[in-house]
């Protein structure tokens, strides 16, 4: 089986669909377009009301040969290097898919990333209250997404079906970062009580961009 990633880029809305476009250069099609809002950690802004962003995401699955080459493409021709100019990164998933028991040596270790991506489900509307609650440790940025329930075909990598009026929160930190802001929303929000929110993270493999608006 070859190494696989899902390759996931968070751009200002409209720019998608070219993405996609410069994704065929190297054979790679497909791949699913979610709209999303940036959030940034700027007391100006809020009070102007200009602290939320429009975003698409993309998110892509794409043999691990070609990750270094799209990351370099999405430098080159979108500048994520450049401040809200986007982000690009990777979750290692080569062990996902059919495979549902794997030996030791065949899982991932988060230890040996330095980054994490870490993802909170919650009821429509509480994704401004996960981000104030996280800044509270120091994490300013994310990327709230908006769950309107829609099945998936079985043989796809993730068979996950999110339910209608979730907000779905999207976090890129440093290892060291995860078990707080786990921490922080068990206390601060209830997420070992029934219904109250999911949290789990994933390990990332790369990085792209400086910035994430």
């Amino acid at each position: 089986m070859n190494n696989q990633t899902l390759f996931i880029s968070v751009l200002n809305r409209g720019k998608a669909e070219q993405v996609l476009s410069e994704m065929r250069i190297f054979g790679l099609t497909g791949g699913v377009v979610l709209l999303g809002e940036g959030t940034v950690s700027n007391r100006f802004l809020e009070i102007l009301g200009l602290e939320e962003t429009q975003k698409d995401i993309v998110i892509l699955p794409i043999e691990e040969k070609y990750e270094n080459a799209v990351h370099e493409m999405m430098l080159e021709n979108f500048n994520i290097d450049r401040k809200r100019s986007g982000i690009a990164f990777s979750i290692p998933m080569s062990r996902f898919g059919r495979v549902s028991n794997l030996a030791a040596d065949q899982r991932f270790d988060p230890a040996c990333f330095d980054h994490q991506c870490v993802f909170v489900v919650v009821e429509e509307g509480q994704g401004k209250e996960v981000m104030q609650k996280v800044r509270q440790i120091g994490e300013t940025g994310g990327t709230i997404l908006h769950g309107r329930g829609a099945g998936v075909p079985a043989d796809t990598y993730f068979p996950l079906n999110i339910e209608p009026q979730k907000d779905i929160v999207m976090l890129l930190v440093e290892n060291d970062a995860v078990k707080p802001i786990k921490q922080c929303l068990m206390q601060e929000m209830g997420f070992g009580l029934p219904g109250k929110g999911i949290v789990f993270s994933l390990p990332v493999s790369r990085i792209t961009g400086g910035y994430q608006a």
